[in-house]
């Protein structure tokens, strides 16, 4: 446009408003009062475009940019020492069904070996190779649960001597012997692998989702949950459009905390630099509202990357630049706004502002997410239904086979 223009600052640091009076008078404040008292010809900055603020004055063209509110927080550090961290994906039911599963599993091969042992010789040995047998079965269940291959006792004489016992009596071993417990072994074992994997990946999985949100807790999740409580102050600039959209608002939420930040002495702030800074310095004692462009650049520039957004955005708005009705000068600086937009230059512009900041700002911690809640036993009994088929499925081909070995015998006999 090829114009000259001098800065001049606001007289008290505030964009400012118009508010009608009970007497019918109005009350300007911050740069409204300025630009209406022809002290200023053009407001710029994150002025918001309103209703209300449209009534007294316009603004040039489109908005030049869009914005939400935000909440704008501490982020604390967990410094707690939490020793049973590593239950939580689980919960006890869940932890108390896997454990006995284990030795309920290792009672039925070891009682598998005990029928097993009862068809061969050497009796009075049959006891206690049922509880070395027992005990070997838990600590291989075990071990497939930690991803641990298992290892055999080469020195068990006693069960070498049975296998061997067996084999002799049914050289063909179709059913006794090495086959029939080969298989119901592979069989078991396959399925009991194929569970550890799942029930491994979900605790890996579970618990990494534990430790990401403890490390971005705050307390403070969401707007509904701040209008909720009391003890965590917060609060905007005083005599601001965001001031005047919360004692306006309609919503229930909004409107408990325009209450609030009304009465509470001391939740107000002059200027947004400094509800920026007294976040920053509160310890996560208080929360500053403001525009989702200022916070998220705020965000980038803290000095210890120690702050950042809460919950979802609301209230979407734009940004423009007020002027007083009427001017001549109103077109021109609509039409500049918008070559300005098809260029891309506010765009550019804008990277170039977002990008100077150190710290990063997370999006996925700004949605409205909870702290995810550990795995119960409804959840997770499908794969606890693998190692129980697996047994129904052996037990199946064991008695398959011990049909085939009748059927062998028979014909065997009547030959004879």
């Amino acid at each position: 446009m090829q114009f000259n223009f001098t800065l001049i600052p606001a007289r008290d640091k505030k964009f400012g408003n118009v508010i009608e009076l009970e007497n019918g008078t109005l009350h300007t404040t911050g740069m409204v009062a300025q630009l209406l008292d022809c002290e200023a010809d053009l407001i710029v900055g994150n002025f918001l475009m309103t209703s209300e603020r449209a009534k007294y004055i316009a603004f040039a063209g489109p908005c030049w940019m869009d914005v939400s509110l935000s909440l704008y927080g501490y982020q604390k550090e967990v410094v707690e020492t939490d020793y049973l961290a590593f239950f939580r994906p689980f919960t006890p039911g869940l932890w108390g069904m896997m454990f006995g599963s284990l030795f309920i599993y290792a009672y039925y091969l070891s009682l598998s070996r005990f029928i097993l042992n009862l068809l061969s010789k050497g009796m009075k040995k049959k006891l206690s190779l049922f509880f070395r047998t027992f005990l070997e079965s838990v600590w291989q269940l075990f071990a497939i649960l930690n991803q641990q291959s298992i290892e055999t006792d080469s020195n068990d004489c006693e069960r070498i001597e049975i296998e061997e016992d067996l084999i002799r009596r049914d050289p063909d071993h179709k059913f006794l012997g090495e086959s029939w417990w080969t298989r119901h072994l592979k069989i078991f074992f396959g399925s009991w692998f194929f569970f550890a994997i799942i029930l491994v990946s979900t605790y890996t999985a579970n618990l990494a989702s534990f430790f990401v949100a403890d490390a971005i807790h705050s307390g403070i999740q969401s707007v509904d949950q701040l209008a909720e409580q009391t003890e965590v102050e917060y609060g905007t600039v005083a005599d601001s459009a965001v001031e005047r959209f919360f004692s306006l608002s309609p919503i229930d939420t909004y409107k408990k905390m325009g209450v609030f930040m009304k009465n509470r002495k001391g939740v107000m702030v002059e200027t947004a630099e400094a509800g920026i800074e007294r976040v920053r310095n509160s310890d996560g004692r208080y929360i500053f509202v403001w525009d989702s462009f200022s916070l998220e650049n705020a965000v980038s520039t803290s000095p210890d990357c120690n702050t950042r957004l809460i919950g979802r955005k609301f209230n979407d708005g734009s940004l423009g630049f007020g002027v007083r009705q009427g001017v001549p000068y109103e077109n021109n600086l609509t039409l500049a706004l918008l070559e300005m937009k098809d260029d891309h230059v506010i765009e550019r512009l804008e990277n170039r502002w977002m990008t100077t900041g150190l710290c990063e700002i997370n999006e996925n911690i700004n949605n409205e997410v909870g702290k995810p809640s550990a795995i119960s036993l409804r959840e997770f009994v499908g794969p606890f239904c693998i190692p129980v088929g697996s047994v129904l499925f052996a037990g199946l081909i064991s008695f398959f086979l011990w049909c085939k070995k009748r059927c062998r015998d028979r014909k065997q006999y009547s030959k004879m």
